[in-house]
C-alpha cells in the first residue's frame, strides 16, 4: 500500500515537473522570438535613424566657396540674358528690377532708356538654348569674362516679322558688395537662322 502510494505520488510528481518543463520550454522559446523580434525592430529602427541622418548631412553639404562664387556669378549673367534679351511688354517691369539689381548704371539705361515698354503690344524677344562658357576661375577674382551663346526668337505680329538669330556675346562682371554685377556686354557673333538672309557679324 505505501509503495502504491509512493509510485502515486511520485508519477504526480513526474507528470507535474514534465508538465513545468514543457511550459518553460514553451515559454522560453516565445520570449526568445520576441526578443529576437523586438530587437530587428530597434536595429532596424536605428539603421533608418543613421540613415536618414546621413542624407540630411548630405544635403546640408555645401559647396566648396570657390564653387558657390561660380554659381553665383553664372546664374547672374543668366538673369542678364533673360532681362535683357527676353523683350515683351508682359513681365516688363519685373525684369526692369532684375535688371536694375544686376547691372550698373550704364548698362542698365542701355537695355533700359525708357520707363515704359516701348515697342508695341505684339513684339516679343525671347531666349532660349542657353550655353555659358567660363574663364578659369580660382575664387579670388573679382572680375570674371563669360560668353554666352544663345538662340534669340523676335516676333513683331503687326510687322509680320518672325525672325531667329544664334547670338553669342561677352559678358563682363566684378563683385560689388558681395554680389555680381554685369558692366559690360560685346556681342561676338549674330546670324540670322530664319526670317532673313544668312548673316554674320
Amino acid at each position: 500500500m505505501t509503495n502504491k502510494a509512493g509510485f502515486i505520488v511520485f508519477g504526480a510528481l513526474a507528470v507535474a515537473i514534465a508538465g513545468v518543463t514543457i511550459w518553460n520550454i514553451y515559454l522560453n522559446r516565445n520570449i526568445s522570438q520576441a526578443t529576437a523580434s523586438k530587437q530587428l525592430q530597434v536595429t532596424n529602427d536605428t539603421l533608418k535613424q543613421e540613415n536618414n541622418e546621413l542624407k540630411k548631412q548630405l544635403n546640408e553639404v555645401l559647396p566648396s566657396a570657390q564653387e558657390q562664387q561660380k554659381r553665383a556669378y553664372l546664374d547672374t549673367v543668366k538673369q542678364f540674358i533673360d532681362v535683357s534679351y527676353h523683350r515683351e511688354k508682359e513681365g516688363f517691369e519685373e525684369r526692369k528690377k532684375i535688371a536694375k539689381a544686376i547691372m550698373d548704371k550704364e548698362l542698365y539705361a542701355q537695355f533700359y532708356p525708357t520707363e515704359t515698354f516701348d515697342y508695341g503690344n505684339t513684339y516679343s524677344s525671347n531666349p532660349s538654348d542657353l550655353y555659358l562658357y567660363v574663364q578659369q576661375f580660382d575664387g579670388g577674382q573679382d572680375e570674371v569674362k563669360v560668353i554666352a551663346e544663345f538662340t534669340n526668337h523676335l516676333v513683331i505680329k503687326e510687322e509680320n516679322v518672325d525672325d531667329q538669330t544664334h547670338d553669342i556675346i561677352q559678358v563682363l562682371l566684378r563683385k560689388e558688395e558681395k554680389k555680381w554685377v554685369v558692366y559690360s556686354v560685346e556681342e561676338l557673333k549674330t546670324e540670322i537662322l530664319k526670317g532673313g538672309e544668312h548673316i554674320e557679324n
